[in-house]
Order: structure tokens, then C-alpha cells, then sequence
């Protein structure tokens, strides 16, 4: 049934589907019916904040079958993979056959909304029962595409989901658990991507059953903390892709992220250069609502100055890690042996907080050694989420990217031998910053380099001057 496109207008919510056959009705014989004449007041239908809104639309009966058929799937044993790159547990619906069922929901059901709320100017309304939507033109008008995509939360698993846009024009995020089934893991709105309030907090919404929550894909936006429970949502990300040619959107996303001013529960661990300089160490890689993370006169945490036992030596064999977990500072650092030295670095990732410990130890080798001042011989740590390499002895990565770095910490054998010890807290110097991607640090510091400089120099003012006396 769920698999059928023709059973699509059957799991629409009652109050949704009288308006869309209000809608329907209306139109002659020979034509479409024009985006104008749909009435996007529907009942129960909310303006949440600026840009963001919720309705009902899924039947209780929908959000059944449909997680039913999830964990059927699960079962099966059937190879799938996770539904985007910060979610590690869902499933994805286009992959399992159910993407026509998906396209005609969205051209039925989505189109018509997508329009009144981020399509062009003439569809788009501007207020609501009397409430002012202000939303943009996202293509919301010709909406013709589609990732649909089930996640799941729980405090094992995914706990949160960490702020980011994405990867759509128009988000349309559904409610498929019970409320009674969880608590927490609130969705935290922030600004759109290109304003001055990126990272500054809009609106907090709760999830309810059969709900949708629909906002522009560029809307900063992440899930809080789950404290007990499974929730689980049903997600389209949705695309136009002749507005996606047009120059106006080219240009909008020819800006880039936009930095500035920041709450604590906009800021990304993922997407944030400044996060760590930004976020106490206490709250870091944590997702908390904002009444508790965004107090501002709490005393920073200082990590102990002193050599903590790790584990015995003969417990680390080569090309294996060890992790230190400081609970009480919220601090996970991974011990790695690589060619009989030890090294200690920062686990979670600087990418997206994946665990280093969990992964692979190898050479940098001459293929991987980018813009970075690695050497081949060195040891890289491949995090196993998303595949950045760092490099275990300078932190920095392989590839060059100077915003991803890892802490770097002393490590050392106790002095009987017998156990490797760490300093949590004392960090090795900073390494001088390569300014030049493609020109490692070492090349700076080399007497050929400078010499050839200072000639360049002199010759250039000797051709200057010469030049200048003849006029």
C-alpha cells in the first residue's frame, strides 16, 4: 500500500486533504489549477516564527505502516546506507522503492504549499490569518525533486543533530513518533544562511505525530539532545531544479555561510571555525536546549595539570589506540601507536566529532601529503565517520585543510616503564600557520627560499631604477 503512488492522497490528515480538494475542484476541464487559488489557511495550520510553519498532514495510520516498514527493512538484512552525512540511523525511501509514492506527494500534496510559502512572487502570499509569513522565493513554485529519508534518535545512537543547513531548496520535516515515546530533541531554528543571524536562535519546535514542519533548506536548524526514548521523523528534502539555474540563486549561494554574532545553541561543532573558542568546554558536543547552555557567566573549566595513567604499556600494541574519557571535563583523548612512539590527540574530530580512536593508523605515504607538513613516514589517524586523515604527530590535516586541527598532547611511558601516561592538561605549541595552501611551513624556514627571495627583490630594484632613469 505504501509502496503505491495512486494511495498517495489516502494518507493525507483530514484537514489538508479538504483543502486540497477544495483546491482541486476548481479548476476547468483543460487547465491546472493556478497556485493562487489554493488556500494554504488550513486548520491547525501555524506561522511558528518568520520562515518557518507547521499543519497537519499525515494520517496516525501513515506514520504506522510507514515505521512498521522501516523496521521490517531493518530486519531483512538488506544493505542500506545512512540517510545523509550527519545521520548515521534512518533509512533512505527512495532507495527502497517507495520514491514514486514520494513524488506524488509532492507534486499532489507538497507543490501546492511549497508555493503559497517559498514560490515566486506571484504565487507567494504574504501573511496568514493576519500573521506575517516573511519567507522568500526558494523555488517552492516548481518544486520537481526529492531525498525522502527516515532518522532516528535515541541516547545510544544518535543523540542530536548538530546545527547545519540542508542540502534542498525546501525542508519538509514530519513527525512520525509519538510525543508520549520521547523527551527532548527539540528542533532549535536559527537564522538563514547568508544573514547577519546565521547563528542567532529564532525558534524552538516540538515534534508531534503526523505534523510537518516546513522551512527553506539554507535555515539553520539542528535537534537538541535526546534524554529517553526513540524519535524517529520522515524527511523530505525537496529541490526545483529550473530555479536551481536561475542566476538569482547562483548568485545567493556565491556568498557562503555568513559568520558573525552567535548563540551558543546556533553554534555547529561541525561548521564553525571559532566553536571551540566560542562553546565551554563543559557544553561542547552537546546539543542542549537553549534555557541551559546559553547562561554566559559560568567559570570556564580548567583541565588538571598532571600525568594520568592511560593504561599499561604492554595493553597498546602497535598501530592500535587507547581513549582517555575525562568525564567531569568533557574531554576524550585518543592514545596511538605508530612505529613504537606514542602519540595523544583530541578524539572527536574536528570534522564532525567522530571518534579517532575507533579509527585505522597508517603512513601519511607521498600521496597523501597535500598542503600539509607531513612527511611520509608519518603517522595519519583516518576517522572512521567521514574518512579525514590527521596527521598523529602535528594534529593538522593531511590534506591541508587548515580550519580541521587536532590538539595535540603529551604522551609519554611512566618512568618504570611499564605504563603510558598522558598531560590532559598542557597542549603542545601551536605550529606557525601555512598562509600559502601548496607551500608547506618548512619551506619558509629554509635558507634557499629566503635567499631567493631577497634576490628577487634586488633585481626587481635594480630593473625599477634602471627604468625610471632613462624617463
Amino acid at each position: 500500500e505504501l509502496f503505491e503512488p495512486k494511495n498517495c492522497m489516502r494518507w493525507v490528515h483530514p484537514s489538508l486533504l479538504q483543502v486540497l480538494n477544495q483546491w482541486q475542484s476548481g479548476k476547468k476541464t483543460d487547465e491546472e489549477p493556478t497556485f493562487q487559488s489554493f488556500n494554504v489557511a488550513i486548520e491547525g495550520f501555524k506561522v511558528e516564527a518568520p520562515g518557518i510553519f507547521s499543519f497537519p498532514a499525515l494520517t496516525d495510520e501513515f506514520c504506522e505502516l510507514l515505521l512498521q516498514e522501516v523496521q521490517h527493512y531493518r530486519k531483512s538484512g538488506l544493505p542500506s546506507r545512512a540517510p545523509n552525512s550527519m545521520n548515521n540511523y534512518g533509512l533512505v525511501l527512495n532507495e527502497i522503492g517507495m520514491r514514486p509514492a514520494f513524488s506524488a506527494i509532492l507534486k499532489e500534496v507538497l507543490l501546492p504549499i511549497g508555493a503559497r510559502l517559498f514560490g515566486s512572487d506571484e504565487d507567494r502570499i504574504k501573511e496568514v490569518n493576519g500573521v506575517a509569513i516573511e519567507s522568500e522565493d526558494w523555488g517552492g513554485s516548481t518544486l520537481d525533486d526529492h531525498h525522502s529519508f527516515i532518522v532516528q534518535y535515541r541516547p545510544s545512537d544518535d543523540k542530536h543533530l548538530d546545527m547545519h543547513i540542508d542540502e534542498c531548496d525546501v525542508t519538509f520535516n514530519f513527525g512520525i513518533t509519538s510525543h508520549n515515546n520521547f523527551e527532548g530533541n527539540d528542533l532549535t531554528f536559527c537564522g538563514m544562511f547568508d544573514s547577519a543571524d546565521h547563528r542567532k536562535y529564532h525558534h524552538t519546535y516540538k515534534h508531534v505525530k503526523g505534523r510537518c514542519v516546513v522551512h527553506s533548506g539554507k535555515r539553520r536548524h539542528g535537534a537538541m539532545d535526546i534524554e529517553k526514548g526513540e524519535r524517529a521523523s520522515l524527511i523530505m528534502w525537496t529541490k526545483s531544479r529550473s530555479f536551481r539555474r536561475t542566476e538569482a540563486y547562483r548568485e545567493r549561494n556565491r556568498k557562503g555561510l555568513t559568520y558573525g554574532d552567535a548563540d551558543r545553541v546556533c553554534l555547529s561543532y561541525t561548521h564553525d571555525p571559532d566553536y571551540k573558542n566560542l562553546m565551554p568546554k563543559k557544553q561542547q558536543y552537546h546539543m542542549k536546549p537553549r534555557e541551559e547552555g546559553q547562561a554566559g557567566n559560568e567559570v570556564p573549566l580548567q583541565t588538571e595539570k598532571k600525568w594520568i595513567t592511560v593504561c599499561p604499556a604492554a595493553d597498546l600494541s602497535e598501530g592500535q589506540s587507547k581513549l582517555l574519557n575525562l568525564k567531569e571535563e568533557n574531554e576524550q583523548i585518543a592514545v596511538f601507536k605508530h612505529r613504537e612512539e606514542l602519540f595523544a590527540l583530541d578524539n572527536r574530530c574536528a570534522h564532525m566529532g567522530g571518534s579517532l580512536c575507533e579509527g585505522e593508523i597508517e603512513d601519511v605515504g607521498k600521496e597523501n601529503l597535500g598542503c600539509s607538513d607531513s612527511k611520509a613516514t608519518d603517522g595519519m589517524v583516518i576517522c572512521p565517520r567521514h574518512y579525514m586523515c590527521f596527521n598523529l604527530k602535528t594534529g593538522e590535516n593531511v590534506e591541508g585543510d587548515f580550519t580541521m586541527k587536532q590538539k595535540v598532547y603529551p604522551v609519554r611511558l611512566s618512568s618504570d616503564g611499564q605504563h603510558i601516561e598522558e598531560n590532559p592538561g598542557v597542549l603542545h605549541a601551536e605550529r606557525p600557520f601555512s598562509w600559502l595552501c601548496g607551500i608547506p611551513n618548512k619551506v619558509f624556514a629554509t635558507v634557499p627560499f629566503a635567499l631567493g627571495i631577497c634576490s628577487f627583490a634586488i633585481a626587481f630594484n635594480i630593473i625599477f631604477n634602471h627604468r625610471h632613469t632613462r624617463f
